[in-house]
């Protein structure tokens, strides 16, 4: 146990100094965690690729879950082959898993209203408005400070260390402007809220029916349907693959209608 708690900590010190998001960290550790305690009777030294395909096997995970379980547990075992902490490395003869296309989700109209309406605090206005209008993922919106408003645009440092800067829509200005210094969400004794708080908050106003993720979603599909510009709205998303901002931007029926009417006739 011990063994794997010191390679786990230098394993997140590794991540750390590579400026990978608190997010992303959270999410190796979660299944570093669940594998450790999947084989407590194991070490990571000894841990095979037919013991780690047995519990990739697991009956209850959809193949994203799959999908995401091994990208954590292949990036430990690349970061202990490179340093030398274990020679051979077992995810090497593991398959790439595939998973269903994925199809944009994004938001009812009336949904997003219907979220604004109901928030009770500027606070909660906020997180609706910055998922919705300026497509912050909700580990960006719980980490957003004072400095990251400047002169009209957000500054955000994203996934994979990628910073970039939105535009700030006019229904965002003055909330945005309601506090002149430190974090929006401030946490209960020090720092900000933490992402959960946020997804929470969020979930509260739209419903079981959505998830908060799906308001980039919305964000994505109207800037689209608005510019045709999916460079404009991979570069507001934040994604290093336009393959990745393809998947977020949601085609309506009457869409796919005008484009069967302009076919010619021949």
């Amino acid at each position: 146990m011990q063994n794997w708690e010191i390679q786990i900590s230098l394993f997140t010190r590794w991540l750390q100094a590579a400026g990978r998001t608190e997010s992303t960290i959270k999410t190796r550790l979660y299944w570093l965690n669940v594998l450790q305690h999947s084989y407590p009777n194991h070490d990571w030294e000894t841990l095979t690729h037919e013991e780690l395909s047995i519990w990739l096997s697991n009956p209850n995970w959809q193949p994203a879950t799959r999908k995401a379980a091994l990208a954590s547990v292949r990036r430990f075992y690349h970061y202990l082959e490179i340093t030398g902490s274990r020679l051979d490395n077992p995810t090497k003869l593991l398959l790439s898993i595939k998973t269903p296309r994925y199809k944009a989700r994004p938001i009812p109209d009336e949904t997003v209203a219907q979220a604004i309406a109901k928030a009770t605090t500027s606070a909660e206005t906020l997180m609706i408005l910055l998922a919705a209008y300026a497509g912050l993922r909700r580990t960006e919106i719980a980490s957003l400070h004072t400095s990251n408003y400047i002169d009209g645009w957000l500054k955000v440092k994203g996934k994979g260390g990628i910073t970039r800067v939105i535009p700030v829509h006019g229904s965002l200005k003055p909330l945005l402007e309601l506090k002149s210094n430190g974090y929006y969400f401030p946490g209960r004794f020090k720092g900000h809220r933490s992402s959960d708080n946020v997804a929470k908050t969020i979930k509260k106003m739209i419903g079981p029916a959505y998830t908060p993720h799906q308001l980039r979603h919305w964000f994505a599909t109207k800037a689209y349907a608005a510019t045709g510009d999916i460079r404009a709205v991979q570069d507001l998303l934040g994604h290093a693959d336009i393959v990745t901002t393809q998947l977020y931007i949601g085609i309506s029926e009457q869409s796919l209608v005008n484009a069967v009417k302009l076919l010619p006739t021949i």
